[in-house]
């Protein structure tokens, strides 16, 4: 048993001389792992509630005097009070009391995994889920006013080299409207099928990338090999039927392009994980690895695409609930590791009934929560798929119809579907690539 006797005690002290110590603690009966001690404050807890004097007397009503004996009497609130050294210390006390429930926790968790012969992907995820939420019990967050004036102050006065605030898309007009992409948003970016939404992240990791940041894409329903390829035509400008069979479609031209590609790639040191039907906490354990590995990096988390992510919970079926689970992650997630999480959803079949095919916030499927929890939200829409005659030849328009802090509106990029190459309209080059 990993506990600590002594800060259980001393804590339960604190509270019997100074009774208002109760209101500012975190600690919950369960954290204490000694009955007797866990007893006393469950007791406390309730007399507290009810905004009356936390003593022997109150305690007694409450629970009975013969009870009381069994926790070891009056003569034990008495020893409780006489044991602590200072109540100023109580923070401390706390903190030691539930850092030692954490260990006991840990240690709960990972034995069975340990001790078993053989265990699945189910038991991995479970455990990843538990010790997650140990990891969020703490202390109280402090909030310091003056600290956040100093900073705010200095932040004029910091010299910086021009550019964006957020990791730079690489596309100038949709980065004048967002400033990048911000440390802490969720960016959810919605279409129907075979709009561009997977060509638009992986022109976005290489621009990314290419600045310094660390691309980590999470795809769940394309296999790392099909996106590696996928990437390595864009980036050579190649086309991607091509890519299918290179040892019968390339040229010279091509082979030269395809080894050049490979050399731009090594140097982005983009992330793939592809294995489907991940949740959440599974992506938190990966970004975990790679930012330990890249402390000094900007991460930008890109995810194909949110409905193939898996809900910790069931939710008994319950569509609406499973992505409200799953929106809150991801917006949870960008807060927790201070880096954007870009994550495309796939829209419901209404678009294609309507006469107006561009899509609209009501079209992402359960919308409500998901509205609630981004950021950003954009669109995408291609005219010439539905309109065989459009004016809009090659074009992307990107839709952003919310963003928390800054306006909407649409942008227009060059999208050369046939190597997935992706450019501003004003690039003179684009019409080229």
């Amino acid at each position: 048993m990993i506990n600590n006797y002594e800060a259980e005690c001393a804590l339960l002290g604190c509270i019997l001389i100074d009774n208002s110590i109760l209101n500012e603690l975190v600690t919950k009966p369960e954290h204490f792992q000694h009955y007797q001690n866990k007893e006393l404050f469950t007791a406390m807890k309730k007399i507290g509630e009810k905004d009356e004097p936390i003593n022997a007397i109150t305690i007694i009503e409450l629970i009975g005097r013969n009870n009381l004996s069994r926790l070891g009497g009056t003569g034990h609130l008495s020893l409780l009070k006489e044991s602590v050294p200072s109540i100023h210390a109580f923070r401390n006390y706390e903190a030691a009391v539930i850092d030692a429930w954490k260990k006991q926790n840990i240690h709960n968790i990972l034995k069975p995994i340990v001790d078993k012969q053989e265990f699945d992907s189910s038991d991995i995820q479970k455990m990843i889920k538990q010790l997650n939420d140990i990891d969020k019990t703490g202390t109280k967050e402090k909030f310091d006013l003056k600290e956040h004036l100093v900073q705010m102050y200095q932040l004029p006065l910091i010299k910086k080299e021009k550019g964006y605030s957020g990791i730079p898309s690489g596309f100038q007009d949709l980065d004048d409207m967002t400033d990048g992409f911000q440390d802490e948003d969720s960016i959810i970016i919605g279409a129907r099928p075979s709009m561009g939404k997977t060509a638009l992240i992986l022109n976005i990791a290489a621009n990314a990338g290419y600045k310094g940041a660390i691309p980590v894409i999470f795809s769940l329903e394309m296999s790392a090999e099909s996106l590696i390829k996928r990437m390595l035509c864009l980036l050579g400008g190649i086309e991607g039927i091509k890519a299918r069979n290179p040892y019968h479609y390339f040229d010279d031209k091509d082979h030269e392009n395809w080894v050049a590609a490979i050399g731009l790639l090594e140097r982005i040191n983009m992330q793939i994980f592809d294995k489907p039907g991940q949740t959440v906490n599974e992506m938190r354990a990966h970004i975990r690895d790679v930012k330990r590995e890249n402390p000094d990096k900007k991460l930008l988390v890109m995810i194909d695409y949110l409905t193939l992510i898996k809900p910790e919970e069931s939710h008994n079926g319950n569509a609406h609930l499973q992505v409200s689970e799953i929106s809150a992650a991801l917006k949870g997630m960008a807060k927790e590791f201070k880096c954007p999480v870009l994550t495309l959803a796939q829209l419901s079949r209404g678009v294609e009934q309507r006469s107006n095919k561009r899509p609209v916030m009501s079209d992402l499927r359960e919308s409500g929560s998901i509205e609630q929890d981004a950021d950003v939200i954009g669109f995408l829409y291609r005219d010439e798929y539905y309109n065989a005659d459009s004016e809009k030849k090659s074009i992307l328009e990107i839709d952003i119809a919310k963003q928390r802090n800054g306006p909407t509106g649409k942008v227009d990029i060059y999208y050369n579907k046939k190597t997935q190459r992706m450019r501003d309209l004003h690039d003179r080059h684009a019409q080229a690539n």
